[in-house]
């Protein structure tokens, strides 16, 4: 079984800046909406949010250049 990283919404095996794009077009839906993916809702509070782009940047390779 192979392990999934966190924030790799693409399945690569990395975090990168294609996990990002992916996660800025999702960014705002909502459980029930097309294009939802509820892996991108991190929080699991049904919207993909600022919450949830917090968890995403902290598994984001050199996070702390986006602060």
């Amino acid at each position: 079984m192979a392990v999934r990283l966190i924030g790799d919404f693409n399945g690569d095996g990395v975090v990168n800046l294609s996990d990002h794009s992916l996660f800025v077009a999702a960014f705002g839906l909502s459980e029930g909406d097309d294009g939802y993916n509820g892996e991108m809702d991190m929080n699991g509070d049904g919207t993909i949010n600022t919450a949830d782009f917090l968890i995403f940047v902290n598994h984001f390779p050199n996070a702390d250049q986006f602060f």
